[in-house]
């Protein structure tokens, strides 16, 4: 699926793109604006557990690359608790730790979408795994766990504590490492840890050029580069509504009826092929941006007061930040930006109007719309058709682009099941 956008944005347009580095960039922003507690904490525990890996003897380098991706993931699971839950100060009651538990499960099944990265998925599954045999989701104890696992929880637990967020006060790191090592942590890997926090490697928030190395050199093999080329674009599709489904499920499953309603529109307008497929990227990622958005927002019952819409509209705008570094990406980006901009120009982000609005972006409004009329917006079944007929005849001219009138079937807004995989 989505052979021909792949050829024509980059094999044809771009093909020497470096896949394996616009897969990490826009990792790191799906990171970053997913990460609760810590801005930029997943960038630490990447870089120690690639520097720590190193120091301890692993040279291997596609293995460094698996602990670097597994330290900027490990909490990517955590999308999938509930905010207050995330947020809550103060001991958590059994029940709440156990879902807080399931973050590493979900972590891993949000890595495990991109195949070069099964290794890391792994090591997102137990990195809360201790050295005693207490930890979660197996509690495998000692060796049990695999050593760069030990070395992500390890990781993740020092830049907790050099931070106030673990044990007692970040000062006294050194002390508390080893007084849990040989309970939670791996002894042989504490003291690496401590000689390189010493030799100030610890606190470098910047990728060195043998840190660069490591991922340089997945670029540079032919394996991964394969398996990257032969489905990046569902790779990436199927990755991010993932994510998108764990945070907010209703969300992913509008996000796939979308991109239904817009590969039957853009038949019926004989798109090209090409133009076709990033449209139906396009309503898949539509979306996207509301991982960044808390759930007491996107799941409030009623209307939301000014700040609260206001925080929902920079939805398209953190959509268009992960997907920037996705060099073939520019005409989905543009949909995706401006998907709710309307032809009046009293849309948002940038009250565009008219065609200064690209044109997947106006197809692609119009099919949110209509979807969320039936599904997100509930009406008795016998009366959905009336209703999106009514409301989105009604836009044409002002919400919508008047010449997609001709295009726009009112009883195609209810496709078949969405919940396939791309």
């Amino acid at each position: 699926m989505f052979e021909t956008f792949f050829n024509e944005c980059y094999s044809k347009r771009n093909p020497n793109a470096r896949l394996f580095h616009e897969l990490l960039e826009s990792t790191s922003r799906v990171v970053n604006l997913v990460e609760y507690k810590d801005t930029h904490h997943s960038d630490r525990v990447a870089l120690n557990c690639l520097r720590l890996a190193r120091k301890v003897g692993i040279s291997d380098q596609y293995t460094l690359a698996q602990v670097y991706f597994a330290g900027l993931l490990h909490d990517i699971g955590e999308i999938g608790i509930p905010d207050n839950l995330i947020y809550k100060k103060g001991k958590l009651s059994e029940e709440e730790f156990q879902a807080l538990t399931t973050h590493t499960a979900i972590g891993q099944q949000i890595a495990s979408q991109v195949p070069v990265l099964s290794q890391a998925a792994q090591l997102i599954l137990w990195h809360h795994e201790k050295w005693d045999g207490t930890g979660y989701p197996e509690g495998l104890t000692m060796d049990e766990t695999p050593m760069l696992a030990q070395v992500v929880s390890l990781c993740d637990a020092f830049d907790n504590i050099r931070r106030g967020g673990l044990f007692s006060k970040p000062e006294d790191w050194d002390k508390e490492l080893v007084r849990f090592a040989g309970i939670q942590f791996n002894p042989s890997l504490v003291r690496p840890l401590i000689d390189l926090t010493k030799e100030g490697l610890a606190d470098d928030t910047e990728r060195s050029p043998e840190d660069d190395e490591v991922l340089n050199a997945m670029e540079r093999q032919r394996d991964v580069i394969e398996q990257l080329r032969e489905n990046y674009v569902g790779i990436i599709v199927n990755f991010l509504l993932t994510l998108l489904e764990a945070k907010h499920k209703d969300s992913a499953l509008h996000s796939k009826r979308v991109a239904r309603l817009c590969h039957r529109m853009g038949q019926q307008m004989k798109l090209s092929e090409q133009e076709l497929q990033a449209l139906v990227i396009a309503g898949n990622l539509h979306d996207i941006g509301k991982v960044g958005i808390p759930n007491s927002i996107l799941d409030k019952p009623g209307l939301l007061d000014d700040q609260e819409y206001r925080e929902v509209q920079k939805h398209p705008q953190y959509a268009s930040t992960i997907l920037k570094p996705l060099s073939g990406f520019e005409e989905v980006n543009e949909a995706v930006l401006y998907h709710h901009e309307r032809w009046d120009g009293c849309g948002y982000p940038e009250g565009l109007k008219g065609e200064d609005i690209p044109l997947l972006a106006r197809i692609l409004h119009l099919c949110d719309l209509a979807d969320a009329l039936i599904h997100l917006k509930p009406v008795p079944e016998h009366r959905a058709t009336d209703k999106v007929r009514y409301v989105i005849e009604d836009g044409f001219g002002s919400y919508f682009d008047p010449d997609l009138s001709r295009f726009f079937e009112a009883d195609a807004s209810e496709p078949e099941d969405a919940g396939d995989s791309l």
